[in-house]
């Protein structure tokens, strides 16, 4: 491989091509957990989840080639996992052009399917909106009586059996793809002065 000096930054670049990996994993495991893949397909805006796996399969390819490079000391497979790192940072950046902020907030049941004038409404108006029968709807829509009483038990009922607020996100949360970016521009860095480092030896 090289000088002991080579050697140790590549066992620095090793460190943190981990670290920028857990954090990947991290945030995919959130999206995954919270139902973001299925609302992403749902999206016109959306990421799609092939671009997500092809981020990180490469990145994770990208780790065993370093850690092949490491063990062998070939400094072609410090080459070759550079130039893996190069669509995965590509892939990257797209991810985070598509999904920002991150997590984004907890869908709620059905939210992802509401159309119409609606669609842009908070969880309570979906909530309150699946409560209304589709004919106690349109007799109250013809009769102003029986708008009156809709209303009040519809507002009797929501005040009995108010609808859960979303968890608020936490501020913090944006830390983590800051720090997975950081991290993953650290790694490329690394990688090519390790390489290059390693051809000079």
């Amino acid at each position: 491989m090289g000088s002991s000096h080579s050697q140790a930054l590549a066992l620095v670049t090793l460190v943190c091509w981990v670290i920028t990996i857990s954090l990947g994993a991290f945030m995919l495991r959130a999206l995954i957990v919270r139902g973001g893949l299925r609302r992403q397909r749902a999206s016109e805006d959306r990421l799609p989840p092939v671009l997500l796996a092809g981020h990180f399969s490469l990145a994770v390819t990208g780790l065993a080639v370093w850690a092949s490079y490491l063990a062998a000391g070939w400094t072609w497979l410090a080459w070759l996992a550079v130039g893996l790192l190069m669509p995965v940072i590509g892939l990257g950046l797209s991810t985070v052009t598509l999904w920002t902020p991150y997590p984004g907030p907890p869908a709620e049941p059905g939210a992802d399917t509401v159309t119409g004038p609606d669609a842009g409404a908070g969880p309570a108006a979906h909530t309150l909106a699946s409560r209304l029968p589709a004919e106690d709807l349109a007799d109250a829509l013809a009769d102003e009586v029986k708008a009156r009483h809709l209303i009040d038990a519809m507002l009797a009922r929501l005040l009995s059996d108010p609808p859960s607020a979303a968890k608020p996100r936490s501020p913090l949360a944006a830390l983590i793809p800051a720090g997975h970016g950081i991290a993953a521009g650290a790694t490329f860095l690394l990688a090519v002065l390790t390489a290059v480092g390693s051809r000079v030896a």
